[in-house]
């Protein structure tokens, strides 16, 4: 057995091959970044972050509060913050503008890159005032927000009671159902939620809307319609509710069937039409009649 001095040295092909660092290649640089010194910037920023949270004798939500107020500041230095908040669509109904002004939560001075368009919309869309809402933010110092007042379409019994339904199927707070007296009456649960579809086909059928004192919703799939004259239009599902109106529209203008005696004008059969009148004929009298 050959004899191995102590300190010998190991010839180069037998010494274990070192691991060399793993590195990262900038695309646009084409340099080499070591992945050990990203390790290492990411490890001090952090450091360096509880730190100063630590030297503050606070939390890091400390830190983050000063730097927010840090930025505050510059942006109102170099002309950056809101400086204008203007409602557009609303011109007509002053209190409400100042309610969606006050609901976007932006006021004068604020840092324009926090002013977000996004958060801002879904602040005013939360208040149910108003319908197709848009923020836009006009640099340096300006934001727009457009929106159109909510349309009431129909009165709603909540079982409770009266309430006003926008075009969008929502109750519009502090609206007064006196106020609206000439709206479609609904009733139901789910009829608000309904109700701008209904409205929509009714705006087609001009000699059917103005013979419906009220429209109840049913098993939130069809409707039943009580007339005016007393008689109750059972309505098929609501994916057949355009052909089924055009159809009583149609009957209404050739025989004025919703003003006739019926108790009942079932629509529900496509292609058909079920009446129930209000007295059954008499087929005894009829039959002893003819005997005579």
């Amino acid at each position: 057995m050959p004899k191995v001095t102590r300190n010998q040295t190991v010839p180069k092909s037998k010494k274990k091959a070192s691991r060399r660092p793993a590195v990262i290649i900038d695309e646009v640089t084409g340099e080499e970044v070591r992945v050990s010194s990203v390790v290492f910037g990411f490890v001090m920023l952090v450091a360096i972050v509880v730190a100063t949270a630590a030297w503050m004798g606070g939390s890091i939500s400390q830190v983050e509060n000063r730097f927010a107020s840090f930025m505050d500041d510059t942006a109102r230095t170099v002309g950056i913050s809101v400086n204008d908040v203007s409602i557009i669509g609303l011109e007509q109904d002053p209190a409400l503008a100042q309610d969606i002004r006050a609901a976007a939560m932006i006021e004068p001075g604020e840092n324009m890159f926090r002013a977000d368009p996004h958060v801002i919309r879904r602040r005013v869309e939360g208040t149910h005032k108003v319908l197709n809402v848009r923020v836009h933010r006009l640099w340096p110092d300006q934001v727009v927000i457009i929106a159109d007042a909510a349309e009431p379409v129909a009165l709603w019994h909540d079982g409770k009671a009266w309430t006003v339904v926008d075009g969008l199927g929502r109750v519009i707070p502090d609206a007064r159902a006196d106020d609206h007296k000439d709206l479609i009456r609904l009733a139901g649960r789910g009829a608000a939620k309904a109700a701008p579809a209904l409205v929509t086909a009714l705006k087609a059928e001009p000699d059917v809307a103005p013979r419906i004192a009220i429209a109840t919703r049913i098993n939130d799939r069809r409707w039943d319609m009580r007339l005016v004259s007393g008689a109750t239009v059972r309505m098929p599902e609501d994916h057949q509710m355009v052909a089924a109106l055009d159809s009583l529209s149609t009957l209404q203008v050739r025989t004025a069937l919703m003003q006739r005696p019926l108790e009942t004008i079932d629509l529900r059969n496509k292609g058909r039409v079920y009446l129930d009148p209000v007295n059954d004929p008499d087929f005894t009298a009829r039959k002893e009649a003819a005997r005579s």
